[in-house]
């Protein structure tokens, strides 16, 4: 107690303690965002964000448009990129403590909820990345921050703030259906069913389907890309996941506040002063099962542990009064100890490669086990791609520049050159991977192809597949990173395609995009 009543006249305002920690939030990313390159995923949103529709074969519409933002005030940098989603880390840290304070907690729970954010390397993570999970976290974390002010209140009419934020949502990432689900089974087994017995329910289901509608309408029209490829994850990906994995990562993925999220689970549970807020742990086990059940990766629970965090630490704050200094010192201690012990098994956003690096010590989502983390060697090798295949294109004279088309074998390949050949004169490259499909032209007009090979292919035969459909194939260059997840791939230079390579084009295109057209 000693130790807070030393630090209350420094910070005799709980905003000041909020922006102490968005500022070191920020601070972390803005710091270390050069680091690594971009996620290979991060090259597809980019790619996207040329390309605006109002939805793409596995994602709605919004990280596009956030894409395009991006760019157009900070230019085809990595800054840029990683721009939001650390931002969006911070105003999550503001969410939690205004839940904090709608709770009632003061400036101890505050500072536990708070630090137990930042301190996870599981977010810090997550707000490397330019991908919808950063701000999916943002959307799960509002959506639990409105439920708390509207049950506290009690008053219906935040079921149209809640729509908004979950149709939002849902135009981020389509697992914003997983948490309201959760909700509204965790409400039905509660005292406050009767909230659904109000017009502002019914308001908001149709303010939200108004919102999703024009995504679901392009889902449809377009045959329903993102259950194709759901379906394509579960077979190549999912399809790895063990129950015993994914509840074991339950546990480590917040293991840094461990305490206090197991503290807000049995609080919520069994303390009889709490039941007002009991729903809120049914829904944090109904995500979990919901997920768990549908054989979903562990990661995708994590939007629903910072309301946790609230509860938690205002618990803590509420029933350990007597010895709360030496609470917290020990919450601290163990907060800081994990995220340091965190380094050894991810490492982002602050280790390299090199220094992560130990043998057959990582499960990828392949089920089998490499040297370095997964999203770590996705965030290596493709600047070194993409500028070697722009040197290449480049350094042709111009007849044969005005005469070549670039075909990638996948959407980090085909987006990284997209990203990088920004403003250089280099073609839109070809691929018929993930949303590339929408974008490639129907026929091979050009006369010369620079062919990307994925290292990841090693099935590939240049003899069997290239040779026969052009005049003359020639390896031009092959990348070497042995920490790049495609290390190997090779750039090929392919001259005048005859009359079998462009047919063959032609109907892998057609085949390919009639996954895509209604009948």
């Amino acid at each position: 107690m000693a130790f807070f009543n030393r630090i209350n006249p420094i910070l005799s305002s709980a905003w000041t303690l909020i922006l102490f920690f968005v500022i070191a939030k920020l601070a972390v990313h803005f710091l270390t965002y050069d680091n690594y390159g971009l996620h290979r995923d991060a090259y597809l949103y980019y790619a996207q964000s040329q390309h605006l529709a109002w939805g793409f074969v596995a994602v709605p519409p919004s990280i596009a448009v956030i894409g395009k933002l991006a760019v157009s005030l900070f230019g085809n940098t990595v800054f840029a990129l990683r721009f939001f989603p650390a931002l969006i880390g911070a105003v999550n840290i503001v969410l939690i403590a205004l839940a904090v304070k709608e709770l009632g907690g003061q400036k101890k729970a505050l500072v536990l909820a708070c630090l137990a954010y930042l301190f996870s390397p599981s977010y810090l993570h997550s707000n490397t990345l330019f991908q919808p999970v950063a701000f999916n976290h943002f959307y799960w974390i509002l959506f639990s921050y409105l439920m708390i002010v509207m049950i506290r209140r009690e008053n219906p009419k935040y079921w149209i703030w809640i729509a908004l934020v979950s149709a939002f949502g849902f135009s981020n990432k389509y697992s914003m259906a997983f948490i309201a689900v959760a909700f509204v089974l965790a409400l039905l087994l509660s005292p406050w069913r009767k909230l659904f017995f109000s017009k502002y329910f019914l308001w908001a289901v149709l303010i939200g389907f108004i919102i999703i509608l024009p995504n679901i309408y392009w889902q449809y029209s377009h045959n329903w890309p993102v259950l194709m490829h759901m379906e394509e994850l579960r077979d190549s990906q999912l399809v790895h996941v063990r129950y015993s994995d994914f509840l074991l990562s339950q546990l480590l993925m917040n293991v840094q506040a461990i305490y206090i999220w197991l503290m807000a689970l049995v609080g919520l549970l069994f303390f009889r002063n709490e039941r007002k807020y009991r729903l809120f742990a049914f829904a944090f086990i109904f995500v979990i099962l919901l997920i768990m059940l549908g054989s979903g990766k562990g990661y995708y629970t994590l939007g629903v542990y910072p309301v946790m965090f609230v509860f938690g630490a205002i618990f803590f704050e509420k029933y350990v009064k007597k010895y709360f200094a030496l609470l917290f010192l020990f919450l601290m201690a163990n907060m800081m100890i994990s995220l340091w012990l965190s380094f050894s098994f991810d490492g982002i956003p602050f280790m390299t490669a090199e220094k992560i690096a130990k043998n057959d010590a990582f499960r990828w989502e392949d089920g089998k086990n490499y040297d370095i983390p997964q999203d770590m060697a996705d965030m290596r090798g493709w600047d070194k791609l993409a500028k070697a295949v722009i040197d290449i294109y480049r350094n042709h004279p111009e007849k044969i520049k005005g005469n070549c088309a670039i075909y990638c074998e996948h959407y980090g390949q085909a987006g990284a050159v997209m990203f990088y050949g920004k403003g250089q004169g280099v073609p839109q490259p070809i691929s018929t991977n993930g949303s590339f499909i929408f974008w490639a032209p129907d026929s091979l007009s050009a006369d010369y192809l620079l062919y990307v090979h994925s290292g990841m292919n090693i099935g590939f035969d240049k003899a069997k597949e290239l040779d026969p459909l052009f005049d003359r194939v020639e390896l031009v260059e092959t990348i070497d990173d042995p920490w790049f997840r495609e290390d190997g791939s090779e750039i090929y230079l392919c001259r005048m395609p005859n009359e079998q390579g462009r047919a063959k084009y032609s109907d892998m295109i057609r085949a390919k995009k009639a996954r895509y057209m209604k009948q």
